[in-house]
């Protein structure tokens, strides 16, 4: 038969991860505390080791995984400062030529800058805001997003008509391929969002004189395969695993000058998990930047 493996509580002693527990239960006096908590990290694991004396000198070690949990907090804690970063630049900047408008007696002309200047800077810290509570509400609240039928075709054509204006000034052709009465059951706005960001990608950082095209190009019985691809600069392939994280710049300065919140794509990816979907980003062989993705035709 064969031996059934046991654990030796003596040998959790000798380990040197757990000498503040040790030297925690060798502590002696009346005064002490009785209760003991601390941290360690073990084959990429995080735990949560708790111990408590009693009076008769006996003691309980509690031992408990919590490496989802410190994960969680630990990114929270990265867009908590993330975000602090990102909103110190608009603000500073608004408060500068507020304050400039404020205590100088400036020229109409230069008047006029400021405010526009000004102006811009509250646009940006509006997306800013706007774009981090869509995220959260994605990541934490998703069942707050009803469902609906909703028409890609029109879709498509309604981010094209919003974004005439920019897509004219940078020269950009704009092509969809989606056939007419395409539809899903899913969120309107995030759908919406997931090519409005694309498309925003787009117009920022791929150049001007370019074009767009957004294909349906197969499905089966749960999915929708999307293909949407540009014409213009690329990535460079260092960056394509991580333009997905929330603020990753590839550019700094640039991505900075363009505007946005930093977050667009970041949403994108959100939004097409939310709707089990799958997103990918390659280089084209050709030239330009093409995401590859998938959408549930039924959600809700």
């Amino acid at each position: 038969m064969k031996e059934t493996p046991t654990f030796e509580i003596e040998s959790l002693f000798e380990d040197p991860q757990f000498k503040p527990l040790t030297e925690f239960l060798d502590s002696s006096g009346d005064n002490e505390d009785k209760h003991f908590t601390f941290q360690l990290l073990s084959n990429g694991k995080t735990f949560q080791v708790q111990a408590l004396k009693y009076d008769d000198e006996s003691f309980e070690v509690t031992i408990k995984d919590i490496t989802k949990t410190e994960k969680t907090r630990l990114l929270k804690q990265e867009m908590t400062n993330n975000i602090a970063h990102e909103l110190r630049t608009p603000v500073s900047s608004l408060r500068a030529y507020l304050e400039t408008i404020c205590d100088k007696e400036l020229p109409p002309e230069k008047q006029k800058q400021f405010v526009e200047k000004a102006y811009n800077q509250s646009v940006r810290l509006s997306e800013l805001i706007e774009d981090v509570s869509l995220l959260s509400k994605i990541e934490e609240a998703s069942a707050q997003f009803p469902m609906e039928r909703v028409d890609l075709h029109e879709l498509v054509n309604n981010v094209r008509i919003d974004l005439t204006d920019k897509l004219q000034a940078n020269k950009i052709k704009f092509v969809s391929t989606l056939r007419e009465s395409l539809y899903i059951h899913a969120n309107y706005s995030l759908i919406y969002s997931i090519f409005r960001n694309l498309t925003d990608n787009s117009i920022k950082y791929a150049g001007k004189d370019i074009e767009i095209h957004i294909d349906n190009y197969t499905e089966d019985k749960e999915y929708l395969y999307f293909s949407y691809y540009d014409t213009g600069k690329g990535v460079e392939e260092q960056h394509l695993h991580r333009i997905f994280e929330r603020f990753y710049r590839v550019d700094k300065g640039r991505t900075r000058d363009a505007g946005g919140s930093g977050l667009g794509l970041s949403i994108v990816k959100n939004a097409i998990m939310l709707h089990k979907g799958e997103i990918q980003a390659r280089n084209r062989e050709g030239k330009g930047l093409e995401f590859l993705f998938s959408i549930s035709k039924n959600i809700g």
